[in-house]
């Protein structure tokens, strides 16, 4: 028995919506020439993704608030690491006690999962009144309206199979849905991840390492999907993907995903963003230095100019012997002491 039946309860009250709407598409003539199977699952994409907004505005703002916690707390961790290296009851009950005052619980990460579980039904549930609406015996077949959709001839049927591989490759117009199913998918995966930042730990570089795989792979595996699976199917991905993009771009910002400059919206920043990176610690104590040395060669009077402001005043001999004796006194010990061989030496020929 396959496990995901247990969630394919809410199939029959989306697919008596999908199949009304398409039947009201169907009856205007403008809607009904751009598709009226296309439009309704549209809506009812928007609809669902709509009414479970809250509970992912909840699951971000919890995931979050525990992310900032847990960078705050890093350092003190891997003090106590260190510190209780050989002692892993006291290193755990210590570190049980830095989360308990940061107000981070052992079922943190379940609390941000939660959402995600109660959103699972409903999803696979619209998926399943998508694809029974779409089948070959489904409501579109046997009441034979609503199966066109702009460019695509039948949403029952994959793009492979609306223009065969032998004209797929010769209508790129079928490789659109899935080349945006695939894209959008990309910048969803993206917005969801942190930016770098130079103090992460190696268990977060390596953590980072495998979400960057992830969403170059499941990309790709989505472009495969839209490309095999019926069309109606790729309208409801891109649909709900967009819809994804959008509700991450409004909550959090751009997330991890690198946008250029020009691009509207490039420096959107909200209460959820993730903090922008800092630079190295490195890089900073090099850049100070390198400021600090130029500020004092730049306040450090010239000596030659010392001497010649000395003679202005009718001075200078007085004072260039004083720059003289500095400037000597300035040069290194080493130079200094050859300097008294020498003239020991000389000494010593003329005796």
């Amino acid at each position: 028995m396959n496990p995901l039946v247990i969630f394919t309860f809410l199939s029959n009250p989306f697919q008596w919506l999908l199949e009304q709407l398409t039947n009201f598409f169907s009856g205007v003539g403008p809607l009904a020439a751009i598709g009226a199977f296309g439009l309704a699952t549209i809506v009812t994409t928007i609809a669902i993704r709509a009414v479970l907004f809250p509970i992912f505005n909840w699951q971000l703002r919890t995931s979050r608030r525990i992310q900032a916690e847990q960078r705050k707390v890093a350092p003190q961790i891997q003090e106590l690491r260190k510190k209780y290296k050989k002692e892993p009851q006291k290193l755990s009950a210590e570190m049980n006690k830095v989360y308990r005052e940061h107000g981070i619980s052992p079922f943190s990460g379940l609390t941000g999962c939660l959402p995600a579980l109660v959103q699972m039904p409903v999803l696979i549930g619209l998926y399943n009144a998508i694809r029974n609406t779409t089948a070959a015996n489904g409501y579109l077949s046997t009441h034979h309206l609503g199966r066109s959709f702009l460019w695509i001839g039948d949403v029952s049927q994959s793009a492979v199979q609306n223009g065969n591989w032998n004209t797929l490759f010769t209508h790129p117009a079928y490789f659109i849905l899935p080349i945006f199913a695939g894209a959008f998918t990309f910048a969803q995966s993206r917005m969801m991840m942190p930016p770098p930042r130079p103090d992460m730990t190696d268990q977060e570089r390596s953590m980072q390492a495998v979400s960057k795989q992830m969403s170059l792979l499941f990309p790709v595996m989505i472009f495969i999907f839209a490309l095999l699976f019926p069309q109606g199917l790729a309208i409801y991905w891109v649909t709900g993907t967009i819809f994804m993009v959008l509700q991450q771009y409004y909550v959090v910002g751009w997330g991890g995903l690198k946008v250029p400059e020009w691009w509207p919206g490039a420096n959107r920043v909200t209460a959820l963003s993730y903090p922008k990176p800092e630079p190295a610690p490195a890089l900073v104590q090099a850049k100070a230095g390198k400021n600090s040395r130029s500020a004092s060669n730049g306040a450090k009077p010239s000596p030659v100019a010392a001497a010649d402001a000395g003679g202005a005043d009718g001075t200078g001999a007085s004072q260039a012997r004083p720059t003289a004796a500095a400037g000597a006194s300035a040069r290194p010990a080493s130079q200094r002491s050859a300097a008294a061989r020498a003239r020991a030496n000389r000494r010593r020929r003329r005796h």
